[in-house]
């Protein structure tokens, strides 16, 4: 840190006014014993930008000196100014209620040790000691404001990176593991049933054109995070409008799906991204859990997107954790302020609602 900057060459600037204040005010006209005191009292206030205790020490000495000697009535308002930058660094909110007891003591002291006439010195006491400890007090509650300020630009600072981490996990899982699921089906359904050379070479280019969509969903997240961008200019974001392409993909991937899709065309982007990944991770799970079932996805618009998935396979049960997808849907979803829920349905096979508000995305798109 430079010894000597423009802030501080402008608080210097401060501190000698303050210091010549004093001396023309409380300790002129001064004979040589008590210029003496005057030039560590002008000193120490100078060096209160620098090293503000020694400083606070050096003035308050030559203060109380020049009270004890009557060559002074300064009421310790240059200790106070010297004190209040102590304050500042080290003072703390919970020592505020024992300043009433140091100004007592102050007091007493000053009255037993201070001019001849007791009346004078108690007098002098008690206008001498509630300046510094009103210095004190300032100090310290603003010092307790400012770290305050910086915990609370701490914390939302922590809060930003772990949304984007969310942010980031979320996206990535959605635009690969739909594209990764579709490729362990084609592969394991050309692993089991075979076939001729034809349908094989079919199910080889669902693989590959799977695996390429999924490198590059890849690469446009990855180079949106890298960019510290939201994904705008990675290319249009899927919606309600490509929902007949994937389920198209998931039946090719031997995934029986039926589409049914109702008031869907004024959908806006936010609440149909949000759309598309809760019946693309649904899709995903099913050929995951249960291969083989047959999967209805049903989606309405008007006020607010439904979203329903069925299935009536035999997958998993629901008491085990939800994965991954289905924490980051849930997110997903309640960011726009909707609601989602996944769990068995009672006559068998497992079920995805979600419902998102429309008009709460619309204002934000606005």
């Amino acid at each position: 840190m430079a010894f000597f900057t423009p802030r501080r060459a402008g608080a210097v600037g401060q501190d000698l006014g303050a210091a010549l204040l004093c001396v023309l005010v409380f300790w002129l006209p001064a004979d040589p014993p008590a210029q003496a005191l005057v030039a560590l009292v002008v000193v120490g206030m100078l060096l209160r930008s620098w090293w503000p205790l020694p400083a606070f020490v050096l003035v308050a000495a030559a203060t109380l000196t020049g009270a004890v000697a009557g060559v002074t009535d300064d009421p310790f308002l240059a200790a106070a100014w010297t004190l209040y930058p102590v304050a500042l660094r080290w003072g703390r909110r919970r020592f505020l209620p024992s300043v009433p007891v140091v100004v007592a003591v102050g007091i007493g002291l000053l009255a037993l040790a201070g001019p001849a006439e007791a009346g004078a010195a108690t007098r002098y006491a008690m206008t001498s000691l509630p300046a510094p400890a009103a210095a004190w007090a300032l100090g310290a509650q603003v010092r307790h404001g400012r770290l305050a300020a910086e915990q609370a630009t701490r914390a939302e600072r922590d809060r930003a990176v772990a949304e984007e981490r969310l942010r980031v996990i979320r996206e990535v899982h959605d635009v690969v593991s739909h594209s990764l699921g579709t490729i362990a089906i084609t592969s394991g359904v050309a692993l089991h049933v075979g076939g001729d050379a034809e349908a094989m070479r079919g199910r080889l280019a669902r693989i590959e054109s799977a695996s390429r969509r999924a490198l590059d969903e890849l690469r446009g997240v990855l180079r949106a995070v890298r960019d510290g961008d939201d994904g705008a200019e990675r290319g249009p974001r899927p919606g309600v409008q490509d929902l007949p392409g994937l389920v198209e993909r998931s039946r090719q991937a031997g995934l029986p799906v039926e589409l049914t899709m109702t008031d869907v065309a004024d959908v806006p982007p936010g609440a149909g991204l949000a759309a598309y990944r809760v019946v693309q991770e649904a899709l995903t799970n099913v050929g995951r859990h249960a291969p083989g079932a047959r999967c209805r996805v049903r989606v309405t618009g008007g006020g607010a997107v439904h979203v329903e998935v069925d299935d009536d396979g035999r997958g998993g049960t629901g008491d085990g954790p939800p994965g991954y997808g289905l924490i980051g849907l849930r997110e997903r979803v309640e960011l726009l302020g909707g609601t989602f829920t996944a769990g068995p349905r009672p006559d068998g096979g497992f079920g995805v609602r979600a419902v998102i508000p429309v008009r709460v995305q619309e204002a934000a798109d606005a």
